[in-house]
C-alpha cells in the first residue's frame, strides 16, 4: 500500500488531536510501511448511493420477519440457513466445510476441526442474538466479539494465535497487513497499529451501538440500516482488531445489526463469496478514500439479490413434505409421516435422534427411517451397523447450491442419488 493512495486527510501522520492518520509500527522488516489509523466512522454522508437500490434493500429489510414474532417456519428456515452462512463465510477464509457437516447431529464427530469451526461459528451467530434479545444494540461490545472470536477460531485448523484476544502491541500476530503476499510494501491495505486497535475497535461498536444514529436513519432522516450495515463493516475490517478471523467477525456484524433492528438476519456471504472481486475493491476504496457509495450499493445489491435467493430456497424446502408423502403414502400421523417436517428442519439424523424428536420408541424411528429410506425420502450414509447416519439429500443439495442457481437441477442429482422417479 502506497501512501498516495490513501485520501488526503490520511495520508497526514496521526496525531492524537486529529485522530486519525498513518504511523509506523516498531517492528522489524516494516520499517518503510505505512499503517492507516482510521476515523470513527461518520455520521453524515456527502455522497448519495443509487437511490432506487437503496430502497430495494430497505423494503426487503423491512419485510423480513420480526425477531420477536417469528413463526416456527420462519424459525426453522433461520435455523438452516443459518448453517449455510457458517459455511459460506468461513469457505472464503479457506476453513473449508460443508452444509452436510454443519447441518450433523452433535455427537457425529468428522474428525475434522474445519467442521467444528463451522458450527461454532453457527453456534457464536446465536449467542450474539440471545445476547442482543437482552440488552438490545447494548449487548455489542469488544467483550462480545472477543466471545465469539474465541467459539469459532479455538477450533480453527488455520488459526495459530489466541482465540478471542484483540491485537496489541508486542503479543503474537500483533501487526497485520491485508493482502502481503510480497513484499510488505506492496500489500493492498495496512489496518491500524496494535496501539490503536482497541480505541478504534470502540469507536466503531459505539457508532453501531448509537440508538439515535439508529432512529434517525430508521426513520428516513439519516443512515438507514443497509447504509450502516456497509459503513461499519468498512471501518471494523479497516481496524482488523483481530490477527486472523476478521472477515467473519465482520460479516457477522451485518447479521447483528439486523437482528439489533429487530429482524430475522438475511444471510450475505453467499452472495460475497460469488462477487469476491467487487467486494474487494468496494471495501479498498472505503477504506483508502473514505467514500462509502461504491460498498454501500454492494450492500444494497447484496441485501435485495440475497432476499429474492432465500425466498426461493424457502419455497423450495416448503415444498418437499407434500412431495416425500406422495411418494411414500405414509399413513398419517405415523413417525414416517411425522418425521417429513422433521427432515427439512434436521435433513441429516439418526434413528435415536428421530426416537428423541419425536417422543417414540427406538423400535418405532428404526420402523420409521426404514420406510422413508424405502421410499427414497432419505438415504443411508455411513455405512456401519450402530449410529448409522441417515440423509435428506433433497434438502442439503439445495442449502449446498451454488449462490443464486436453479434449485431444480440440484434436486434432480439428489433424486437420482436416493433413486426417486420425482
Amino acid at each position: 500500500m502506497k501512501r498516495q493512495e490513501l485520501a488526503t486527510g490520511l495520508q497526514q501522520p496521526y496525531t492524537t488531536s486529529r485522530g486519525f492518520g498513518v504511523e509506523k509500527v516498531d517492528k522489524a522488516g516494516f520499517e518503510n510501511v505505512w499503517f492507516v489509523v482510521p476515523p470513527p466512522p461518520p455520521r453524515r454522508l456527502e455522497e448519495h448511493p443509487d437511490l432506487k437500490l437503496l430502497r430495494h434493500a430497505n423494503l426487503a429489510l423491512q419485510g423480513r420477519p420480526r425477531m420477536a414474532s417469528a413463526s416456527e417456519l420462519e424459525r426453522t428456515m433461520a435455523y438452516l440457513l443459518i448453517r449455510r452462512e457458517a459455511v459460506s463465510s468461513s469457505r472464503m477464509e479457506g476453513t473449508w466445510s460443508t452444509v452436510d457437516e454443519a447441518l450433523s447431529p452433535v455427537e457425529t464427530d468428522f474428525g475434522r476441526s474445519a467442521s467444528i469451526s463451522v458450527r461454532g461459528y453457527a453456534h457464536a451467530l446465536l449467542q450474539a442474538f440471545h445476547a442482543l434479545g437482552k440488552d438490545g444494540l447494548a449487548a455489542l461490545t469488544p467483550e462480545l466479539l472477543c466471545t465469539l472470536h474465541e467459539r469459532f477460531m479455538q477450533k480453527d485448523p488455520h488459526f495459530r494465535g489466541v482465540a478471542g484476544r484483540l491485537r496489541a502491541p508486542g503479543l503474537p500476530g500483533d501487526v497485520v497487513q491485508i493482502g502481503s503476499f510480497g513484499r510488505k510494501e506492496d500489500a493492498i491495505y495496512n489496518p491500524a497499529p496494535p496501539a490503536h486497535v482497541k480505541r478504534c475497535l470502540d469507536d466503531v461498536l459505539v457508532w453501531m451501538r448509537d440508538k439515535s444514529l439508529a432512529d434517525l436513519g430508521d426513520a428516513g432522516m439519516g443512515l438507514s440500516l443497509p447504509i450502516r450495515m456497509a459503513v461499519g463493516h468498512a471501518h471494523f475490517e479497516a481496524v482488523h482488531p483481530f490477527s486472523d478471523g476478521n472477515g467473519r467477525v465482520g460479516r457477522m456484524l451485518w447479521s447483528i445489526q439486523q437482528a439489533g433492528a429487530g429482524i430475522l438476519p438475511l444471510y450475505l456471504s453467499a452472495y460475497v463469496e460469488a462477487n469476491k472481486d467487487e467486494y474487494g475493491a468496494a471495501l479498498a476504496e472505503a477504506q483508502k478514500q473514505l467514500t462509502y457509495r461504491r460498498i454501500i450499493e454492494f450492500v444494497c445489491r447484496a441485501i435485495v439479490v440475497s432476499n429474492e435467493e432465500e425466498s426461493e430456497t424457502q419455497r423450495v424446502l416448503q415444498s418437499l413434505p407434500a412431495i416425500w408423502q406422495a411418494r411414500g403414502a405414509f399413513r398419517r400421523d405415523s413417525a414416517a409421516h411425522r418425521a417429513l417436517n422433521l427432515l427439512v428442519q434436521m435433513p441429516i439424523m439418526t434413528v435415536k435422534v428421530l426416537a428423541d424428536e419425536l417422543n417414540v420408541s427406538g423400535q418405532a424411528a428404526n420402523e420409521a427411517m426404514r420406510r422413508l429410506e424405502q421410499a427414497a425420502v432419505v438415504k443411508e450414509r455411513s455405512g456401519r451397523v450402530r449410529g448409522r447416519l441417515f440423509a435428506a439429500e433433497e434438502v442439503i443439495s439445495v442449502l449446498a447450491r451454488s449462490f443464486a442457481s436453479d434449485p431444480e437441477i440440484v434436486l434432480e442429482g439428489a433424486r437420482r442419488i436416493l433413486g426417486a422417479s420425482a
